[in-house]
């Protein structure tokens, strides 16, 4: 009996799981996990976001990288808690997270606003089937209620690309070639979204797909990035 009672109380004090470590939470994350959240602070990189010792634009990360999005900024580093709500996200479907925690991170981020539309990377169609919802539209969705924005599918995935998990910068560049197409066409500042930002491959080819069919400029918003 007392151990029903304990749990009862537990389950109206704590009625839910952490996002990050499965520990009984009152939210979608413990205290613990919220306050290890591993933030992406200034100074950072004006270009791609990366954590600088100071203020610039165009670190050794990305000075040799011809991006074509403008510039790119993330909420938190693709690790601890960070690795954790991304993965609770798109492989645990924790999807409330990524409207009620994720999208309010990824806003705080932003040093840009007054974006014409929010776009998503977009998934090829037997990986959406299969998983079941796109993660980077979640996120979209959300951080365009956040910025008062329009959210389009203005892309649109035309091939199937292998997993970039485990390639090379270079490997992942050639994946995703040519993998993105424009829907019709595009106009105006468009805030490109999605969950990691690794090389920046991806959002690259997104963004040239989105400047070849019109649009003004791109910005690019994940999650994390990797640091």
């Amino acid at each position: 009996m007392a151990g029903g009672y304990l749990t009862a109380l537990a389950d109206f004090f704590y009625p839910q799981r952490c996002v990050s470590c499965n520990a009984r939470a009152s939210d979608l994350l413990c205290r613990a996990c919220y306050e290890n959240l591993p933030e992406i602070a200034a100074p950072i990189c004006g270009r791609c976001g990366m954590p600088a010792a100071f203020e610039t634009y165009g670190c050794d990360e990305c000075g040799n990288q011809d991006f074509a999005f403008r510039a790119a900024r993330a909420a938190l580093r693709y690790d601890g808690v960070g690795k954790e709500l991304v993965h609770a996200i798109k492989y645990r479907g924790r999807v409330e997270a990524a409207e009620r925690l994720a999208a309010p991170l990824m806003a705080g981020a932003l040093d840009e606003r007054g974006f014409d539309v929010v776009v998503p990377v977009p998934l090829h169609r037997m990986r959406s089937l299969r998983r079941g919802f796109n993660q980077a539209e979640l996120l979209a969705r959300g951080v365009a209620r956040k910025i008062n924005a329009r959210v389009s599918d203005k892309l649109r995935a035309v091939r199937k690309t292998a997993d970039q998990v485990g390639l090379t910068a270079g490997a992942r560049a050639a994946n995703v070639r040519g993998a993105y197409a424009a829907r019709g066409q595009v106009a105006g500042k468009v805030l490109l979204v999605d969950d990691v930002f690794t090389t920046g491959a991806t959002l690259d080819t997104c963004a040239r797909a989105l400047i070849g069919a019109g649009a003004d400029e791109v910005f690019a918003l994940t999650l994390c990035r990797t640091c």
